[in-house]
C-alpha cells in the first residue's frame, strides 16, 4: 500500500532478460576486449562525423567510412555501393576462419586486412542521406548483420531473431543513441513533408533500444547525461527507468562484467 512512488520497470522481465542474454552472447562471440577497452559511445556530432558534405554520395561515403571505423571492422572487405549499381544477389560467404575468435579494433592501428575476391557490399537509400543519424544507424546495423552472417552463429532464440539480435550487437558497438533515436519516426500529417524512405527500418521498439543503450552505458561507466543529452526528449524518461531496472539485476550485470579481461 506504500508503493505509490515505486518506479515502473521499463520492460517486462522476459524482455529485459533477453537483452541481458543477447549482450552476453554478443560479448562472448564478437570481441568483448574491443567493447571494454576501445568502443566509444557514438554521438550525432561533428566530433564523430566530420567533413564538408556537398552531395548525397559524399554524405553516404563520409558517414559509411566513419561508421565502419567505429565498428572496429575496417580490416573486413566491405564496400559501399551506390544504389544505382547494386546487384540483386545474396552476399558471398567469405569462408574466414575464426578459430582465434572474431576480432575487432577501432583504434588507429587496426588489424591486418582480411582478403576476399568478392567484398561484402552495403548500399543506401538516397533519401536517407537527408538524415545522417539514421543513415549511420542503418550502416552500423548492416555491418552487424554481415558480421553475424559470416560467423554463422545463430542468435539466441533462433534465426527468426536475427534482425533483433544484430540490433543489440549494433548497440554493443557504440551506436545506441543513433539506434534509439531512429527506432521510431513520427509520421506527421503533411504528405509533402514526410518521406518514409528517409527512416531507418527498425526491428526493436524504442523502449528496448533505450534499455540496451542504458545497459551499454552502465557497463562502460558512462554518465547518463552523456547519453541523454543526445536522446529525443521523450526518451530520456525511458533511460532513467532503464537504469533503475538494470540496477535490480546485479547477477546478470556481474555476468557481463566477467567478460572484461582487465578484471581477470
Amino acid at each position: 500500500m506504500f508503493n505509490f512512488f515505486k518506479t515502473k520497470p521499463l520492460l517486462t522481465d522476459d524482455d529485459a532478460r533477453w537483452i541481458f542474454n543477447t549482450f552476453n552472447w554478443a560479448m562472448e562471440h564478437f570481441d568483448s576486449e574491443e567493447f571494454f577497452q576501445r568502443t566509444l559511445l557514438i554521438q550525432p556530432s561533428d566530433q564523430f562525423f566530420p567533413g564538408n558534405i556537398d552531395s548525397h554520395q559524399a554524405m553516404a561515403s563520409t558517414v559509411f567510412t566513419a561508421t565502419l571505423k567505429y565498428t572496429g571492422l575496417t580490416h573486413w572487405p566491405m564496400q559501399l555501393v551506390h544504389p544505382a549499381n547494386v546487384e540483386s544477389q545474396p552476399p558471398p560467404f567469405l569462408n574466414f576462419h575464426f578459430s582465434a575468435g572474431i576480432k575487432r579494433d577501432s583504434s588507429q592501428q587496426g588489424l591486418p586486412a582480411l582478403i576476399s575476391e568478392f567484398p561484402l557490399t552495403i548500399t543506401y537509400n538516397l533519401n536517407q542521406t537527408l538524415k545522417p543519424e539514421d543513415l549511420s544507424a542503418s550502416f552500423a546495423h548492416y555491418i552487424s548483420q554481415h558480421l553475424v552472417a559470416q560467423s554463422q552463429l545463430v542468435p539466441l532464440g533462433g534465426k527468426q531473431y536475427f534482425a533483433e539480435a544484430t540490433e543489440i550487437l549494433t548497440v554493443l558497438m557504440g551506436f545506441g543513441i543513433l539506434m534509439a533515436n531512429s527506432a521510431y519516426t513520427f509520421r506527421g500529417s503533411c504528405g509533402r513533408c514526410y518521406n518514409a524512405d528517409a527512416n531507418r527500418h527498425a526491428s526493436l521498439s524504442e523502449d528496448k533500444m533505450v534499455f540496451a543503450l542504458a545497459l551499454f552505458c552502465r557497463l562502460k561507466g558512462i554518465k547518463s547525461k552523456e547519453a541523454t543529452k543526445h536522446l529525443k526528449k521523450y526518451l530520456r524518461g525511458y533511460f532513467k527507468q532503464a537504469m533503475k531496472q538494470i540496477k535490480n539485476h546485479p547477477e546478470q550485470l556481474q555476468a557481463l562484467f566477467m567478460h572484461n579481461t582487465l578484471n581477470k
